[in-house]
Formats: C-alpha cells, structure tokens, sequence
C-alpha cells in the first residue's frame, strides 16, 4: 500500500528524513521511503534528487522563518459604513446627514 505525502502525517517523514540525513545519502533516503510505500505529491516514487530538494527547501524556510525582520506600521485606515442602516436611520428622520 502506497501512501502520498499529502495525505500522510508529515511529521514522521520529517522526522525519518532528520535522522536519515545524518547517517545516509539522499539516495539510501529515498530508497527507505519507496520501501515504506510514501510517493511523491505527483503520485511516483521518490529519487535522491527529490530528497535533497525537500531537504534544501526545508532548509531554505526554516532559514527564513528564524530571521527576525523590523516591525513596519502603515498609515493606512479603512471606515466602513453600513449603507442600509443610515437610510433606514434617514428614512425615519432620525438621522439628518
């Protein structure tokens, strides 16, 4: 039985790929993937070159979440009113605009 990674619980895959990585290659991790029946978002078996380009995007994104960026307050404000509650308010003559 084969399993998609979208479906799956991504945390054991992360989790297998932390602790594969640092003992084996991409290849031997995607091998142990293809015999645990995981297959790639397109439905196929996985390739060392899948692995390194999950691993390097992880990477990328963690890299990127970590950064801390400067805090950036916009003048922008937005008034909403609601239409049909000032022409009823008017209607009535209780609300001169």
């Amino acid at each position: 039985m084969y399993h998609s990674t979208q479906n799956t619980n991504s945390f054991s895959i992360r989790q297998s790929l932390n602790k594969e990585k640092k003992e084996r290659t991409f290849d031997r991790i995607a091998d142990w993937l293809n015999k645990n029946g995981y297959l790639s978002v397109r439905g196929k078996k996985f390739r060392g070159n899948n692995v390194h380009s999950i691993v390097k995007k992880k990477r990328l994104k963690d890299k990127k979440l970590e950064k801390e960026y400067p805090e950036v307050w916009s003048d922008f404000s937005l008034e909403v009113v609601d239409k049909t509650l000032v022409n009823n308010l008017n209607n009535r003559g209780r609300y001169p605009i």
